[in-house]
């Protein structure tokens, strides 16, 4: 009775009719229009063809899509292949499609467990043998060949290559099926060599319907209401796409909505500028299909212009012979409409968007606003000077004549500013564009900047252990001039920059420090706060050492005179201080700065009593630092109490001695 419940192929010819009743496709479901649409029309359109059709092509090329377009669920069974890893599973897969109603009886069978059930013919079976029982009487002599049957992702099935062409051979020629089959690997393809012509009559190579694929991204990025940002420039970046001979669709997706984000984020009177705007498409689509195509990698898009212009001076060195172009020159060389190392979007900005997937409004902004297409006639003198390629002498010889006077008479102080400078400078000498070598640059770059310490108008370091990322490598959205003749001279007067503003602000400890110590005697977790880790914000003295700059005598009177509950504050303070000293070179000179201070600690508990006492010496044990040794006495002299190291004299009023220390931690 279960049996006759669970099978019977009345009911699998029946769903069988439903098919035929729904009429046996013959047609697309669209007029074909690509060469691929046009010979799946013909093949649909022959009832009996008695052989499949291999459709394969690069990765990304839209095999998937352009077949399953033309022929869409209502007019094919489409079948993956991916993660099978048996005939039968290919089997299943293929009548599950066909006869979805029938294939819902395995489910039904699982619920039954361990139920056993009669079979004629086959005697008592569980579960698992009624499921084989099935996918031997079902599965494999039951089909529907009223609708084509694409195998898709073949590369992707473990099923040996002889095993999956006889059950496509099975489906060609014992039930008369149309069978189309999607490979994305040619490898796999080439696998087969002479045994997939007995099975496959056609083989189809799929070029990308870059066009067609192009508006339909477009579109489906689209949001709704949203105003056609690309407009006529959707004809720049298919060229660029075009350009570079990439096949891949998928990289064709990423990159039209890279763009779409990028000029999302530009300002109207960015996007009215055509030809500033030809140039940022161009150059930024065809980063982004070098880059999504692997051709090239983060570091080279952090130095295209230095990646240039030493190949061109390895090539002169060696007569332009027996010269491998790095990753990036080769990428380069594909486009003749966009020079690769363009700056109207900088080195880290384009780093940011391709690498990161940040498209930071204000950083891109920076960067076209520092192109020639944007530059105002007030602008700096640098901006106009690195961007002379493309602007007339008339404008950049006088920018060049200021840019000289600012660096003679001192005048910029802001350090991206002065980098911009320097490095220009450095440039023209190394090509010989002026009278001196870069070394003598560099050292004029560091006396400028020593010039300005000494006079006090170089702005002091700020907090934080990266300070400098600000300036560092580019300002204002605008990589330095940088190239490998120079970049250890450049990365010299760099350093020699964030140590002279390191003692710039040593400079100014004088001035910080007394507020510093009032903070010490009224409030000893703001205190703590200031020079420590915690979670309620930033460090204001993270990596200064501005403590070893204050009297060690000074600090314990503000201490001594501070709130005894905020005590357990200022020892925490000292200890995570000192610990952190130890690790970090920035704050080496606080680490003989805090045994001073233990030293004079251990003076003051030496003249106090009882629990007052009692108190500096917890006190001292709680920041765990010992006091310096102390000096040796000079010759002929005997040591006594008040030169022992401990800094107590050899004694403590009340009877209390240093192995007293020890008796309890807190």
């Amino acid at each position: 009775m279960i049996w006759n419940m669970l099978i019977r192929k009345e009911q699998v010819a029946d769903e069988a009719d439903d098919g035929e009743d729904s009429n046996f496709v013959t047609k697309l479901a669209h007029e074909p229009q690509t060469h691929l649409e046009q010979y799946l029309a013909y093949y649909v359109g022959r009832e009996e063809p008695g052989y499949a059709v291999l459709i394969t092509g690069d990765w990304g090329t839209g095999k998937t899509h352009q077949v399953t377009k033309a022929l869409p669920a209502d007019h094919a069974h489409y079948v993956s292949l991916f993660g099978l890893n048996t005939p039968e599973e290919i089997e299943a897969q293929v009548f599950a499609k066909m006869f979805p109603k029938m294939a819902s009886l395995k489910k039904f069978a699982d619920k039954l467990g361990a139920v056993n059930v009669g079979v004629p013919g086959y005697g008592s079976l569980g579960v698992n043998g009624l499921t084989s029982v099935l996918a031997n009487t079902l599965i494999k002599d039951e089909v529907d060949n009223s609708k084509p049957l694409i195998f898709d992702d073949l590369e992707r099935c473990s099923v040996r290559n002889s095993k999956i062409l006889g059950i496509i051979n099975r489906y060609v020629e014992h039930h008369k099926c149309r069978v189309i089959v999607i490979a994305h690997d040619t490898k796999v393809v080439d696998a087969f060599k002479d045994a997939k012509e007995k099975v496959f009559g056609q083989t189809l190579m799929v070029e990308p319907n870059v066009d067609a694929a192009f508006e339909e991204f477009n579109t489906f990025f689209a949001q709704k209401n949203e105003k056609d940002l690309l407009g006529d420039l959707k004809a720049e970046v298919l060229s660029i796409f075009r350009e570079s001979e990439a096949q891949s669709l998928r990289i064709l997706r990423h990159v039209i909505e890279d763009v779409r984000r990028l000029v999302a984020v530009l300002e109207e009177r960015h996007r009215e500028d055509r030809a500033a705007m030809v140039e940022l498409i161009r150059l930024f689509s065809a980063l982004a299909i070098e880059y999504r195509s692997n051709a090239i990698q983060k570091e080279d898009i952090r130095n295209r212009h230095g990646a240039l212009y030493a190949h061109r001076l390895s090539a002169a060195a060696n007569n332009g012979s027996n010269v491998e172009p790095p990753r990036f020159v080769k990428a380069a060389a594909k486009y003749k409409s966009i020079n690769l190392s363009g700056t109207i979007l900088q080195d880290d900005v384009l780093c940011e968007m391709l690498v990161e997937g940040r498209f930071d409004p204000v950083r891109i902004r920076e960067s076209v606003n520092a192109s020639a297409y944007f530059l105002k006639l007030d602008s700096s003198p640098w901006q106009i000077v690195i961007n002379f390629d493309q602007l007339d002498d008339d404008l950049v010889n006088p920018a060049l004549e200021r840019m000289e006077e600012q660096f003679e008479k001192r005048e910029v102080i802001e350090s991206g500013e002065m980098l911009h400078i320097f490095a220009l400078k450095m440039m023209m000498a190394a090509r010989g564009l002026t009278s001196e070598t870069v070394r003598q640059v560099t050292d004029a770059c560091k006396a400028y900047i020593d010039d300005l310490l000494k006079k006090g108008n170089l702005p002091p370091r700020t907090r934080g252990s990266r300070w400098f990322d600000d300036f560092d490598g580019a300002y204002q959205g605008v990589s330095y001039w940088v190239t490998d003749p120079y970049k250890h001279e450049f990365r010299e007067v760099f350093e020699h920059l964030v140590e002279a503003r390191g003692k710039a602000l040593e400079n100014k400890f004088g001035e910080l420090i007394p507020a510093l110590l009032e903070v010490v005697r009224s409030n000893g977790l703001t205190f703590f706060e200031m020079v420590c880790h915690t979670h309620n914000g930033t460090i204001v003295y993270e990596d200064i050492p501005i403590l070893a700059s204050i009297a060690p005598e000074d600090f314990v009177d503000a201490w001594l005179a501070s709130p005894k509950a905020g005590w357990y504050w200022i020892e925490n303070a000292l200890k995570e201080r000192h610990m952190a000293a130890s690790h970090f070179s920035a704050l080496e000179p606080e680490t003989v700065w805090v045994p001073k201070v233990i030293r004079i600690l251990q003076a003051r508990a030496e003249k106090e009593k009882g629990l007052s006492q009692l108190r500096l010496i917890r006190a001292i044990k709680k920041v765990g630092v010992a006091p310096p040794p102390a000096p040796e006495p000079e010759a002929g002299t005997e040591k006594t109490g008040e030169d022992v190291g401990d800094g107590t004299n050899g004694k403590f009023q009340s009877g209390l001695t240093p192995s007293h220390w020890t008796l309890r931690s807190t």
